[in-house]
């Protein structure tokens, strides 16, 4: 197991006393639910590891809305392997939902975006596992291990990770902490029959709908239909299993047992490159108004750009600093302005290398997209 300390990664302190717990019902494991670069996970990029557990620190101190203590993770898990300590052992998360939620389990993250990287690595399996034992040996973790999901209404950690904790939160050669997870997932002859989820919508043996003849029709399209035998219907079956582990062979993903990345079972990537889109529910972009430039937001000056920004700043919960009850929208841009644009831009990765508060194109478009 490779650790990272808080000291090794650099950790800010906490802003209050953290919370003891002597011990644990289990392990609930987490993703970032945003994105996350791809090139996160390349072989040179692990010096690159530590940098992002600052930016995600950075983010949850700056985050009033929650108002956490310290990053909310008590680990976090690499692409490459590693094991970075958040709040550590012993000491109650911040990030499974509620007080209950958060004495009942540990929480840890994978390195995992719910686009860019999405898919875990071998060494991030391995990883995870170790993370696993670490707190079992030294926080007195219990012998469950769960999604976020299984307690709380959320996406996390994303279909990939999830199905991974389903199948036993193993190792890649198969090995698992002692006690695993929940009972496997059924299969049949090496044919993966578990279901995901996404969009709203389900995929996989047994599920029902138009989207399913979408996904058989357009296997048929690209030449991947050879195990039909009366064609894809509106119900998805072995021979869509099967079809659909041909096309993920094809875009080069490796392993066709269950739960591996070609087994047949869509996941967001696949199923993109296969259709084109992903159907389902999808969120309606908001109209972010052009950038009026730097010159609209000048200290002790007033523009009505900078009310726009301002409820922008309120509806992401970035309006800390006020002279009065509350901050306040309005065309003037003050040092309390400045002051919530920064932690805006600490909480935000793309920015966070130069929070000086005052908006240039990027934050304004991030801000009020």
């Amino acid at each position: 197991m490779e650790l990272v300390t808080r000291a090794g990664w650099g950790a800010r302190p906490s802003r209050y006393d953290l919370v003891y717990i002597a011990s644990t019902l289990g392990v609930k494991i987490h993703y970032e639910g945003a994105y996350v670069p791809k090139s996160l996970a390349d072989p040179g990029a692990h010096g690159s590891c530590a940098g992002h557990m600052r930016d995600i620190q950075a983010s949850h101190l700056a985050n009033r809305v929650e108002d956490y203590s310290d990053i909310a993770y008590n680990a976090a898990v690499c692409p490459h392997g590693a094991v970075f300590e958040g709040r550590g052992l012993h000491r109650k998360t911040g990030a499974n939902g509620s007080q209950t939620l958060n004495t009942d389990d540990y929480a840890v993250l994978a390195m995992l975006g719910s686009s860019g990287l999405v898919i875990p690595t071998d060494p991030m399996l391995d990883g995870l596992v170790d993370a696993i034992g670490w707190l079992r040996t030294g926080g007195s973790a219990g012998k469950r291990v769960l999604g976020h999901r299984d307690g709380k209404a959320t996406a996390c950690p994303g279909d990939p990770l999830y199905a991974w904790v389903q199948a036993g939160a193993r190792r890649p050669d198969g090995t698992a902490p002692q006690g695993g997870t929940s009972t496997p997932v059924p299969s049949a002859g090496g044919i993966a029959r578990y279901q995901v989820t996404i969009n709203g919508l389900t995929y996989g043996f047994g599920a029902k709908g138009p989207h399913v003849a979408e996904v058989g029709k357009a296997l048929v399209k690209a030449g991947f239909g050879r195990h039909y035998q009366v064609g894809p219907d509106e119900t998805w079956t072995d021979a869509d299993t099967r079809n659909f582990s041909d096309f993920q062979l094809s875009l080069g993903f490796k392993g066709t047992a269950p739960h591996q990345d070609a087994d047949g079972v869509p996941g967001p990537v696949s199923l993109q490159r296969l259709l084109g889109h992903l159907p389902g529910k999808t969120v309606k972009a908001s109209v972010v108004p052009p950038f009026p430039g730097r010159s609209a937001f000048a200290l002790g000056r007033s523009n009505p750009a900078v009310t726009v920004l301002d409820h922008g700043l309120v509806r992401k919960g970035y309006a800390h600093h006020h002279a009065g009850a509350k901050y306040q929208p309005g065309p003037l841009f003050t040092e309390y302005t400045r002051k919530n644009v920064a932690d805006f831009q600490r909480a935000t990765p793309a920015l966070a290398g130069d929070p000086d508060g005052y908006p240039g194109p990027l934050t304004w478009q991030l801000l009020l997209s």
